[in-house]
């Protein structure tokens, strides 16, 4: 049964940030499927990315932190592509986030590829985990 604004009772609100997180969840069941496919990573890294947008004044910490996972997702579809077939979604994801990286660290564009390989190493794992805490920060309770 539909309540008067449309939705089902217990249904999440649906939001810019309940769709990234959303995005999020589809990204790594496509890599679950698909391991070596490069784009699923990159789907992963823009959709966390994009949800740490929306988070970044509410809740800075977490918003870094999942700047990091998206990184780490990120560079992964780097590493997965070869030079030549390296797409520009791909691309594009990675140059922002070594940005970001970049700017927050103060680090010199030498630097940023082994801080980037770091970040791969230490947060990929936990990128991949189809975690309830990234749908718990997109939609926050109203206490």
């Amino acid at each position: 049964m539909k309540t008067k604004n449309g939705k089902n009772p217990g249904e999440r609100p649906a939001g810019p940030a309940t769709e990234q997180a959303d995005a999020a969840r589809a990204a790594r069941e496509s890599i679950k499927k698909d391991p070596n496919a490069p784009e699923n990573y990159t789907a992963l890294a823009g959709a966390l990315r994009m949800l740490a947008q929306f988070l970044r004044v509410r809740n800075p910490e977490a918003s870094d932190n999942l700047l990091h996972m998206a990184s780490a997702a990120a560079w992964e579809a780097k590493r997965r592509s070869t030079p030549a077939l390296i797409s520009g979604r791909t691309k594009q994801e990675v140059k922002i986030l070594t940005a970001w990286l970049r700017m927050r660290e103060h680090l010199a564009p030498e630097q940023s590829e082994a801080r980037m390989e770091q970040i791969r190493s230490e947060y990929l794992a936990e990128a991949l985990r189809d975690s309830e805490s990234v749908h718990a920060l997109a939609n926050p309770t109203l206490d």
